[in-house]
């Protein structure tokens, strides 16, 4: 596989109408010398099955259609990847193989996400304009309402507060962007469509697996250590659902899972990289335990418990489980009220 050429890795769990529609978006992409892998975290509602039988129908005729319009076919890999790993876990496998086959850089999106026709094309032209780039964001875009924007490119870090501050929050998608100024105050990228370079993934590695999912974009930037600069390609727009594997707005209550693994794992990156902020997270978090008990909501008050002694998600809680069991990746500002 030449060296120039981008993976795109979609990571799909119970998910394959909103991985259709991405994958959709992809194959309209106006960028040339594109790979992409679908990574499948044991689904049991029938994806592998839905997916193969959709790229056995519709890859032919996207690929056909891309060839007529001058630009080579993007071919298809799909990856189980034999259980439910999370999201670094089953971005991973993805990595791993497009590691494997040669690719220069490596486009990671939520299977709820569309791109514009353009977007690679942008998020590119940011790399080879500053090859000390390691991590490229783009423009996430709400996809209901009016077009307003989620974040630009990613989020900047409180560490008094240990929590994230995404970048253009709630703007209008016509709002004047002063990209250089955006890229100082990036802590991270998003991981909802994050472009990683070769270079990045050969010195950093991959993403922290004992994260599960949340907080692990933040943990691959700082991990870099200042050897690579974060990016962002303002032109380069990406249609997030945000909350739509779960049924709940970027303002709704999120899952089971993502109160406890949001809450754990605030407090995981904290102790690792930014001990200041422990205090302000742990009154933080006892406050929402107290607000939790004074509403009767005595399962979620549990779940904030279980996050601060590090005590495994209780999978066997039917009651919990009904209510969510994997949490879709929404605003991402790292916030276990406002949800990440």
């Amino acid at each position: 596989m030449e060296q120039s050429r981008t993976a795109i890795i979609v990571l799909n769990w119970n998910g394959w109408a909103h991985t259709i529609r991405c994958l959709e978006s992809i194959y309209r992409l106006d960028a040339a010398a594109i790979a992409l892998y679908v990574c499948d975290n044991a689904s049991s509602d029938g994806s592998p099955e839905i997916i193969a039988e959709w790229s056995a129908r519709q890859v032919p005729e996207f690929n056909d259609a891309r060839l007529a319009r001058g630009l080579d076919a993007i071919p298809f890999t799909f990856l189980p990847t034999g259980a439910n790993l999370g999201y670094a876990g089953g971005n991973n496998v993805g990595l791993r193989h497009a590691l494997a086959d040669g690719c220069a850089n490596f486009w990671v999106l939520n299977n709820d996400c569309e791109v514009a026709p353009d977007a690679l094309t942008h998020l590119r032209a940011r790399l080879e304009a500053d090859p000390a780039i390691g991590l490229c964001g783009a423009t996430l875009v709400h996809t209901t309402g009016p077009a307003r924007i989620q974040a630009m490119a990613g989020a900047a870090f409180d560490r008094l507060k240990g929590r994230g501050l995404a970048l253009g929050a709630d703007a209008s998608l016509d709002t004047p962007v002063d990209a250089a100024a955006v890229e100082a105050k990036l802590a991270y990228i998003n991981g909802a469509a994050v472009l990683v370079t070769r270079a990045f993934l050969e010195t950093v590695g991959l993403m922290s697996e004992d994260y599960f999912l949340y907080w692990e974009e933040l943990d691959w930037a700082r991990r870099a250590g200042g050897r690579f600069k974060l990016g962002y390609a303002p032109a380069a727009t990406v249609r997030h659902a945000v909350g739509a594997s779960i049924g709940t707005g970027h303002l709704g209550e999120g899952s089971a899972l993502s109160t406890y693994y949001l809450a754990r794992n605030r407090l995981r990156f904290c102790w690792r990289y930014s001990r200041l902020s422990l205090p302000f997270v742990y009154a933080d978090t006892a406050r929402q335990v107290l607000r939790h008990l004074a509403t009767g909501n005595r399962e979620r008050a549990g779940l904030l418990l279980r996050a601060v002694f590090n005590l495994p998600f209780d999978q066997t809680d039917s009651s919990l489980a009904r209510r969510g069991s994997w949490p879709a990746r929404p605003s991402r500002n790292c916030e276990s009220s406002s949800t990440n």
